[in-house]
């Protein structure tokens, strides 16, 4: 107390409250760690797209929600006349686990899934495509596959990186002659010593084949390029060489084809 009857507040370490320290409830769940969501693989700068391109596809790979539609599942079936599932399998039968896989052009559909199925996460598998759109898209299905990637590039222009199989999925029909020769050249640069290509494509039917003038009039109006495969054979844009073996079937009456060449 004070003289005039007031309390004084002590200073001393005595008289100071200590501090609460609470205690730790056993029962409750410990915090998860913060698992960062993984970020789309493709690059996000624009890169310079040829004007052929941006006048035939962009409508188709350009806009997002024209772009989502074409890569959608539904759409891919009755556009092949529902042999997407066979002409998948037969790319994915020439894939084994551990190979490194390199796709010119994205696809649609779940062709994407299959390869990175058959991959079974091991092996690096890396997908070539001009369009953003396109490839935000097709994210969502190799998402579940960290060994898998795309880059947003001209899938003509050669790099570095060498790999076990290069695999064209209807690409080459949306190319001009010179940009078919231009992929061709860059597959088979693209090779490994022991290295395969796996082209799946358009081919001209036979004569008397109930869609092939259908499929005709439909691709000079819309798959100006696609026609040059009718008449030419996807061999002969590639550099000519004696280190590759050739191989080529049909299928559905001669409308599509399997290339499939072998370096040695």
């Amino acid at each position: 107390m004070t003289d005039n009857g007031k309390t004084k507040k002590s200073n001393s370490p005595a008289a100071k409250a200590p501090p609460v320290v609470a205690e730790r409830d056993e029962s409750a769940p410990e915090e998860q760690p913060v698992v960062k969501a993984r970020k789309p693989s493709f690059m996000k700068k624009k890169k310079e797209v040829p004007e052929y391109l941006r006048a035939v596809y962009g409508t188709r790979y350009f806009q997002p929600v024209f772009a989502m539609c074409f890569d959608s599942g539904w759409l891919a079936e009755p556009a092949t006349f529902f042999y997407s599932k066979k002409l998948t399998k037969a790319v994915t039968d020439e894939i084994i686990e551990g190979d490194d896989v390199l796709q010119l052009g994205l696809g649609s559909g779940g062709f994407e899934r299959a390869v990175s199925d058959k991959m079974n996460g091991k092996g690096k598998y890396v997908i070539e495509d001009l369009s953003s759109s396109h490839a935000a898209a097709a994210e969502v299905r190799i998402s579940p596959w960290l060994n898998a990637a795309i880059r947003e590039r001209d899938f003509t222009v050669a790099d570095e990186k060498r790999y076990d199989v290069v695999v064209g999925w209807f690409a080459l029909h949306e190319l001009p002659d010179e940009r078919k020769k231009a992929a061709l050249k860059r597959a088979c640069d693209s090779l490994k010593p022991d290295g395969k290509l796996i082209f799946i494509d358009y081919a001209k039917p036979k004569k008397f084949h109930p869609f092939g003038w259908f499929v005709k009039m439909f691709n000079r109006l819309f798959e100006p390029f696609a026609e040059s495969l009718w008449y030419n054979e996807i061999e002969s844009f590639a550099p000519v060489s004696d280190n590759m073996i050739w191989a080529k079937k049909t299928y559905f009456g001669g409308m599509y084809q399997c290339v499939i060449a072998q370096k040695r």
